[in-house]
């Protein structure tokens, strides 16, 4: 079992210090709710969460694992891609972890367009030094699509504005998680 190398842990690790003095917060993925209640673990007690979800089942989920935190929670029932719509603040880390939700049917998934609007809207709102990451799943076909799509758009971004890094397991199916980070540097 991975501990060290698992994509998830190792991107978790690498915000923690974005998150300790961050004030606004998405989770654009809310799913059954771990990267929510990771995100309220490791933020100030004054931090506000948005969590968001287009599936209920998704929202109770993480409103039962949250519910210590839900008083600086918004449990947000609508898709990714209305995140400059509904958080009028700079976002300081923003969380995606794309594909279906766990223990659900695998037919309900992110989509390339929804998902391609809510990194756009997270990088304009994304404060100085401010982190997003982006978990990719390119082993079913919405996925795949969706990682092309994200490596070509963050190939392109201006490395004066962001630095962007992403992490893979060389030695994996190519069809394994990975993740970006992208750090707005101006």
């Amino acid at each position: 079992m991975q501990t060290v190398s698992n994509v998830l842990n190792l991107v978790k690790t690498a915000i923690e210090p974005a998150l300790k003095n961050a004030q606004i917060v998405v989770d654009a993925t809310a799913g059954n709710g771990h990267d929510t209640l990771f995100l309220a673990e490791h933020t100030p007690a004054n931090a506000k969460i948005y969590a968001f979800d287009i599936q209920e089942t998704a929202l109770t989920n993480t409103r039962a694992i949250t519910a210590e935190y839900a008083e600086r929670i918004d449990y947000v029932l609508a898709s990714h891609d209305k995140i400059a719509e509904l958080v009028s603040e700079p976002i300081d880390v923003a969380m995606f972890n794309l594909g279906y939700l766990p223990g659900e049917k695998h037919c309900v998934t992110t989509k390339v367009e929804s998902t391609m609007a809510a990194v756009r809207q997270v990088l304009a709102k994304l404060s100085c030094n401010g982190v997003c990451v982006v978990v990719a799943y390119p082993g079913h076909e919405a996925g795949a699509q969706e990682a092309a799509d994200l490596e070509d758009f963050f190939t392109v971004l201006p490395k004066k504005d962001y630095t962007v890094g992403c992490y893979r397991l060389l030695n994996h199916a190519r069809t394994a998680p990975y993740a970006y980070v992208v750090e707005k540097v101006r």
